[in-house]
């Protein structure tokens, strides 16, 4: 437990630590960005492909792909029958950031510190159904609602398809069905860049975090909060109590479903409405939001 609890208070530590060197004009969020883009194309990917090569993928598994689409089902019916009066660009945003997880940035770097290769793996199957809904589904349903263009398939495959993390878990889980395995030289690699994944990815959510708001933000913000982190208990009971996974994969859904609003959204936002600065904070507190509840959850999980 004690040494569970010093790898979170070392992410933490590293969130912090980032947030304050920006705050200080060392760096800047355009620094955010850029290791944004190698933690997504870059040390994910390969945390990734390690992960599925050091452990044999119990095919049964694959459900977690379903309570990822879920998960974000759920989430975005309450989120959006709690703004179902406001206006059509709220309830866009409700959508959007009432539902969707930062599993790939957040919760991955934690679960592979605290449970190793076959938590990734279960993280990685459950953000599969999450970032169909995200880049898919709901990025579209929000769309519509919000009155603007609604994406056709071919931007929403784009979106997909040219995201590195996602055709990773395409590629892994099909070579697992094959029965193939990659070159133990490169399985080595891959390996050791994931290493550098969760420091990355923690410096990374520290530059991006950013709290500046308006006094009628708070009200919408902790409502969604309110309806995402209330969920993420009965979700999290339910798998811990109600279903016959091995203590690892209970544990990981369990963290996975206290994940914040995942980026894209904040980013989909902004671009079908006029509540992309409201995104912003929400997200900026659901990251703080998220890892106060992995201070409570680690050691009860340990």
């Amino acid at each position: 437990m004690a040494q569970s609890l010093l790898q979170v208070a070392l992410f933490l530590f590293l969130i912090a630590l980032a947030n304050v060197l920006k705050r200080t004009g060392l760096f800047s969020e355009r620094e955010g960005a850029t290791l944004s883009k190698i933690t997504l194309n870059i040390t994910l990917p390969a945390a990734i492909v390690a992960s599925f090569n050091t452990f044999k993928l119990d095919y049964s598994l694959l459900v977690l792909i379903l309570y990822g689409i879920l998960a974000n089902v759920v989430l975005m019916v309450f989120s959006y029958l709690s703004m179902r009066k406001e206006s059509n660009g709220l309830k866009g945003y409700a959508l959007l950031c009432g539902s969707t997880y930062n599993v790939g940035n957040f919760s991955f770097p934690f679960v592979q510190a605290l449970y190793g290769p076959p938590a990734l793996v279960a993280a990685s199957l459950f953000d599969l159904g999450n970032a169909l809904m995200t880049t898919g589904f709901t990025y579209s349903l929000a769309s519509t609602t919000a009155g603007g263009t609604k994406p056709n398939t071919k931007d929403l495959l784009t979106k997909l398809f040219t995201s590195a993390p996602f055709i990773t878990y395409l590629i892994m889980i099909s070579l697992s069905f094959a029965n193939l395995t990659l070159p133990r030289f490169f399985q080595d690699w891959m390996q050791t860049i994931g290493k550098a994944n969760p420091i990355i990815a923690m410096l990374m959510i520290g530059f991006m975090l950013d709290i500046r708001f308006q006094k009628g933000w708070i009200k919408k913000s902790f409502v969604l909060l309110i309806i995402r982190y209330s969920l993420a208990t009965v979700f999290a009971y339910f798998i811990i109590k109600h279903t016959q996974f091995s203590q690892v994969i209970r544990f990981t859904l369990a963290l996975a479903v206290f994940s914040p609003i995942s980026t894209s959204s904040v980013a989909f936002t902004e671009k079908i409405s006029d509540q992309g600065k409201l995104a912003s904070f929400t997200s900026s507190l659901s990251v703080m939001t998220s890892a106060l509840c992995y201070v409570v959850l680690t050691p009860l999980l340990s």
